[in-house]
């Protein structure tokens, strides 16, 4: 299949399957608020492996896999009949580890960026009110034992 078809076809399965959970049309209580980030679709659209991520700890990770799982005859179904697909294809969850480690990776980037020639040059702003908040308070008390 042409590579620029499939990653259409691979970006309206997601938006299918998101806006159905999001619409309510799965019924299941497992099954809450998941983020799909990718898809990986065969050839022959027969299989389609369907990474995501979401906001739990172990035990509602587990879950939420599988309701997943037990709603992916619906899910096909669906996304079949929306998307005119000779075949549905059959859909596995599976967790997204890879977009979690990508996650820290950019965390730690961020933290260890070196500093930008302005913020060398100039320190920061708060150190600055800071001193001058200090310089005025001591001006002001020599004002006020200038005048007694």
């Amino acid at each position: 299949m042409n590579p620029i078809r499939m990653k259409k076809l691979e970006s309206e399965i997601i938006r299918l399957i998101s806006s159905a959970i999001l619409e309510g049309k799965v019924k299941d209580p497992r099954v809450f608020l998941p983020s799909f980030h990718r898809i990986e679709i065969s050839e022959d659209l027969k299989y389609a492996k369907v990474y995501f991520t979401a906001l739990c700890n172990n035990n509602e990770r587990k879950k939420l896999t599988q309701g997943l799982v037990s709603c992916a005859g619906f899910l096909s179904s669906l996304v079949g009949k929306n998307l005119h697909l000779h075949t549905n294809p059959k859909f596995s969850f599976v967790w997204d580890n890879n977009y979690i480690k990508s996650l820290d990776v950019i965390r730690l980037i961020d933290e260890s960026a070196p500093k930008t020639l302005f913020e060398e040059l100039h320190p920061s702003e708060s150190d600055e009110e800071s001193e001058s908040d200090s310089d005025t308070d001591e001006d002001s008390n020599s004002e006020s034992d200038s005048h007694k």
